[in-house]
């Protein structure tokens, strides 16, 4: 027999399995026996789960035809071995189901406990969501609250985001206090952050004070200080935790390094207290400017104090440098004054050479360093 006509026997088997157990409820009769097909694994509604609006609602049970259209889908994903063919074959299932059908096919796999399951149902959601977030909104809204409905309403609150923020925030708003409210609210924020990041600071501005939220404060500000540094900059200033306040400057400025470095550093030197927190803002400030304008970092690292973190950013500064233009470096050090800074970075210049791979070393002009 062919490995296709045992798939074929097996979905059968399977389809019958799952109208017998939904027509005739479980332990209405014996257990059918397997059909020996290992890739699709028999399905039995979990008795201890807890139930939902479509059990025992004989009017919300699915059809023969969006059941056996499942067990068809379900049964295709779950033969596929390899985690990337099985992606896309999940996808594809996904993809493949009408819109009239989407609220049906969840109603069957409310019933079905596997993580496969779970899996296309988070989906199918989605995909719900990005045609009619008010309907998907509503029917996950009737789950039970426990992990699964925290997850399906993420998705739904990531599709909303995209499609009308403004809605998005006022069902998460109206939504009882709960886990799923919670998971619902950082996955709006997250979402909107790309394009909204005022409305996601809003967003985590209400939630209660955890590494979670603050997480959530420093990417949504980050985003933000990459169209509007200024704004984004004196807004992470009145925040009035000190703490708080110290890691969202230290985001804008590492968000805005890139594009000003000069302004970047400025902020970080005037903003933060010297400590440990400036010193990493420092580094991470160097690294980003030094993307674009290494010469221009250099000469900014070059009027730091001689003290400890002058040298830790010349280090990171030379790496990524010498990278892009050895001979740049070259020519930058040997302009340098005699004296520690010059002499720590030849030693660093040197030691990024070394580093590199024998193929990819660049040639230092005559007359070195």
């Amino acid at each position: 027999m062919t490995k296709k006509t045992k798939v074929t026997f097996g979905l059968v088997a399977l389809i019958l399995l799952l109208l017998l157990t939904l027509v005739r409820g479980p332990g209405s009769g014996p257990d059918l026996p397997s059909a020996g097909n290992p890739a699709v694994t028999e399905w039995q509604p979990d008795s201890e789960a807890e139930p939902t609006r479509h059990v025992g609602s004989p009017a919300l049970l699915p059809t023969s035809r969006v059941l056996s259209r499942y067990a068809s889908l379900f049964a295709v994903v779950e033969t596929e071995a390899d985690s990337d063919e099985r992606n896309e074959a999940l996808e594809s299932a996904v993809e493949s189901v009408s819109e009239t059908d989407l609220p049906t096919l969840l109603d069957a796999l409310a019933l079905d406990t596997r993580p496969g399951a779970e899996e296309m149902r988070l989906r199918l959601i989605r995909r719900w969501a990005e045609s009619d977030s008010a309907a998907a909104a509503t029917w996950t809204a009737e789950l039970p609250e426990n992990r699964v409905r925290g997850a399906a309403f993420e998705q739904v609150a990531i599709a909303w985001a995209n499609t009308d923020p403004a809605a998005a925030v006022s069902w998460v708003q109206a939504l009882p206090e709960s886990d799923s409210k919670s998971a619902a609210t950082f996955a709006l924020a997250y979402e909107a952050a790309r394009t909204e990041p005022i409305l996601a600071l809003d967003l985590a501005s209400a939630l209660p004070p955890s590494p979670e939220r603050d997480d959530l404060l420093a990417h949504a500000v980050s985003q933000w200080a990459a169209t509007d540094a200024t704004a984004a900059g004196n807004w992470a200033i009145e925040m009035p935790d000190p703490a708080l306040r110290g890691r969202l400057v230290a985001a804008v400025a590492v968000a805005m390094a890139e594009d000003d470095g000069v302004a970047a550093g400025t902020l970080a030197a005037n903003a933060l207290n010297a400590g440990e927190e400036q010193d990493r803002t420092t580094v991470s400030i160097v690294q980003r400017w030094t993307q674009n304008s290494p010469q221009a970092a250099a000469e900014w690292v070059a009027q730091f104090p001689d003290i400890p973190l002058r040298m830790v950013a010349m280090e990171n500064l030379l790496a990524l440098w010498s990278n892009q233009d050895a001979s740049a470096v070259g020519d930058w050090l040997r302009e340098l004054p005699a004296g520690s800074l010059r002499n720590f970075g030849m030693t660093a210049f040197a030691q990024s050479l070394a580093e590199q791979p024998q193929a990819t070393v660049p040639v230092v002009p005559a007359g070195g360093i």
